[in-house]
This record gives C-alpha cells, sequence and structure tokens, in this order.
C-alpha cells in the first residue's frame, strides 16, 4: 500500500512538472559587453519568434540604430539592410503583470494611424533604460492607460459587423473634426457597452510595480500600447553605457554598434 501511494504521488508530481513550461534565457552581446535575461512564456508569439530569429541568425551583426538616453534602445534590423522579416507579431499586451521598468524586452511596432491593432515589429525590439518617476505621474499614466484601454474597448465594439451604424457615426465625427461631438458620442457608446456588461476597470499598478518605476525607474508611457516578452536581469551597467554612445540624426549611434544574440540552453 505505501509503495502505491509513493507512486501515485510521484507520478503527480512528473505530471506536474512535465506542465510547466521551460524559461527561455538570452544574452545580447555588445561592444560594450553582455546584457543577459530571459523571455515571459505568457507572451508566448513573441518569445518563440524572438527565439526563431536568434536560431536563424536574424540578429547577428545587429545593429542598434535608435538610441534615446533615459529612455530606450532599440535595434533588430538584420545586418543585410532589412529592417524587419515582413510579418508582425499580434499585441499580447499584460500590462498588470509586465511593465516597462528598466531592463524590460520589449517589442517596437508601427504607429496607431497605421497600425489600429498595435501589432509588434516582426524583429524590432528595444530594452528601457528610462528614468525614476514619481507618484504624481505614476498616477496620472495609471489614467492614462485606463483611458487607453477604454478607447481599444470602444473599438473593438463599434468594428463588429452589427455595430456598422456605431462605426460610420464615428468615422464621419473624426473626418469632420468635432472633437466636441465625439467625446459625447463615444460616451454614448460606453454607456452602450455597460448594458451589455462590457466595461474595463481602472488599471492601477501593484505596490511591486510602484516600488520599481521609483527605484530602479522605467518608461510607464508605454505601458498597455507595447508588448513586454521579457527582460534584463544582468548586464545593466552594460545598458546605461549603451544608452549614452554619441548619437546624430534620428537618435542613430554616430559609431556603428551592433549586436549578437544567443538562447542559453539550460
Amino acid at each position: 500500500m505505501k509503495n502505491l501511494i509513493f507512486s501515485l504521488i510521484f507520478g503527480f508530481i512528473f505530471l506536474a512538472a512535465q506542465g510547466q513550461e521551460k524559461t527561455t534565457y538570452f544574452v545580447i552581446e555588445t561592444p560594450y559587453g553582455n546584457m543577459k535575461g530571459f523571455l515571459y512564456n505568457e507572451t508566448k508569439q513573441h518569445r518563440d519568434n524572438f527565439v526563431k530569429l536568434v536560431k536563424e541568425g536574424w540578429y547577428n551583426e545587429s545593429p542598434w540604430h535608435r538610441i534615446i538616453k533615459d529612455f530606450m534602445i532599440q535595434g533588430g534590423g538584420n545586418k543585410d539592410g532589412r529592417t524587419d522579416p515582413g510579418y508582425t507579431v499580434p499585441a499580447e499586451f499584460m500590462a498588470h503583470k509586465y511593465y516597462h521598468k528598466k531592463g524590460a524586452l520589449s517589442a517596437a511596432r508601427m504607429g496607431d494611424n497605421v497600425n489600429p491593432t498595435k501589432a509588434s515589429s516582426g524583429s524590432q525590439f528595444y530594452i528601457v533604460q528610462g528614468k525614476v518617476s514619481n507618484d504624481a505621474e505614476i498616477a496620472a499614466f495609471e489614467s492614462r492607460i485606463t483611458q487607453s484601454m477604454q478607447a481599444d474597448a470602444v473599438r473593438e465594439f463599434i468594428t463588429r459587423p452589427e455595430n456598422k451604424d456605431l462605426f460610420d457615426k464615428v468615422n464621419e465625427l473624426q473626418k469632420a473634426r468635432k472633437t466636441a461631438e465625439l467625446n459625447a458620442y463615444s460616451q454614448q457608446i460606453t454607456e452602450l457597452m455597460k448594458a451589455e456588461g462590457i466595461a474595463v476597470e481602472n488599471f492601477k499598478y501593484t505596490e511591486q510595480q510602484k516600488a520599481a518605476y521609483k527605484t530602479i525607474g522605467g518608461t510607464t508611457h508605454l505601458d498597455g500600447a507595447y508588448t513586454v516578452f521579457g527582460e534584463i536581469t544582468e548586464g545593466f551597467d552594460v545598458l546605461d553605457k549603451l544608452a549614452s554612445v554619441p548619437t546624430g540624426k534620428a537618435n542613430m549611434p554616430i559609431d556603428n554598434v551592433t549586436m549578437k544574440i544567443k538562447i542559453l540552453e539550460k
């Protein structure tokens, strides 16, 4: 009987372990040193795409082409001049859990005007350096993220086939630049959504997130608008060095700075 119990316990442990996804680690090699980190399993599409590109050698001698001190360092183009592989990755926003603290690895993307679904670039990414925020700034960004989430919910609602009349009216007001009427109409749409049980709760950072933004810093204004799919855990001094390189037009480093990325098998 005892052996049977042990066997059952061992079996449950084995099955639980089998169900757990392994963590994917990476290292970014640069002339200033290496940055190491890991990818989030919850942002699976971004994780798998990043791993695929790394293993294909896409990032070998890839340039850091946009650097803004106290903000972020961006790269992701191929050394042959291609800026991306020609496809996008659907957004995987998880602002309640993954946010733009210093060291966050996030996907770059085209602007909302040409990319309303906020889909990520197939290869472009940035690593946050950022700066420290205070309580007032954090509260302001909580409100901004809530507004963005509400706008996304309204957009999804009016693009449903059954709500074509709502979409046409919003489009008409936007083209006529009737801001006051548009805001009032948007409020009516929000009430319709509430009547159907569709509501967006106010966004609030966790105490841990607030503490991070007030100590190591980050870029709060990007939360909820760009997909964070990993983070660096080593090499913050390298991040700071890269963020300080001299830049010229379009925030491009004056001297070419490249990278090479490897997936660490563990």
